[in-house]
């Protein structure tokens, strides 16, 4: 392992997007951390468009009693954004087919500068937001939103900045994410630096690799293993 460099919380997030989601759990893999990937089935609504940076997050659920508007949620979750780099909104909903974000809660993730949005829940008005350039992660698409706050199920109410749970790993405000077509992963701020280096390792030894089989090395040759008699 090559000695950790100092970067802060910009410069991770950059280095993050500019080795995508597979060589950062490379690298968390490398160095033994608890895997924090995110369940597949999540997807990206705009293909191609990679989203890294701080998580923010908020927990929307059914609760017995009514509930404060899912604004004051929204609210405290957009002012802490201002203090982050790079701001991601990461979403546990338990609400079903109900989808609580689509084009006019873009709206307001446009106007809070946010970086991307994942849930592990539903969203809708999927035009509307990809003409608003908002990449968002999801896990379906559903019509059926809420417009009264009571249903058999209960209350419809929000948490901001308590811990989530997302495609089953464990995000919490202040990690660090990338989220690309291939994947969501999660990681620790305090992490981050040695995961870079770690990743950085396994990227340049897949590009000597690379170079030679270019060079006109076997197969076994590239990859530096002898072949067996």
């Amino acid at each position: 392992m090559t000695e950790e460099i100092d970067m802060n919380n910009e410069e991770c997030i950059k280095k993050f997007l500019e080795l995508g989601s597979p060589f950062i759990a490379d690298g968390m893999q490398k160095l033994g951390l608890a895997r924090r990937i995110a369940d597949p089935a999540l997807r990206p609504l705009i293909p191609g468009k990679r989203v890294a940076g701080t998580v923010v997050t908020m927990l929307l659920d059914f609760y017995p009693t009514e509930q404060p508007p899912i604004a004051y949620a929204f609210d405290k979750v957009f002012e802490h954004a201002k203090e982050l780099a790079s701001p991601v909104l990461v979403s546990e909903s338990r609400l079903g087919l109900h989808s609580p974000f689509g084009g006019g809660a873009c709206r307001s993730f446009v106007h809070a500068s946010l970086s991307g949005v994942i849930i592990d829940g539903t969203i809708r008005d999927t035009a509307d937001v990809k003409n608003q350039g908002m990449q968002m992660f999801h896990r379906l698409i559903s019509a059926e939103s809420f417009v009264i706050s009571k249903f058999p199920e209960g209350y419809i109410g929000a948490e901001a900045e308590v811990d989530v749970c997302v495609g089953g790993a464990g995000a919490a405000t202040g990690d660090l994410v990338i989220a690309d077509e291939d994947g969501i992963v999660f990681c620790r701020t305090e992490d981050a630096p040695s995961v870079i280096e770690a990743a950085r390792e396994i990227l340049a030894e897949e590009e000597a690799i690379f170079d030679r089989w270019d060079s006109g090395q076997s197969y076994l040759e590239g990859l530096e293993i002898e072949r067996r008699e």
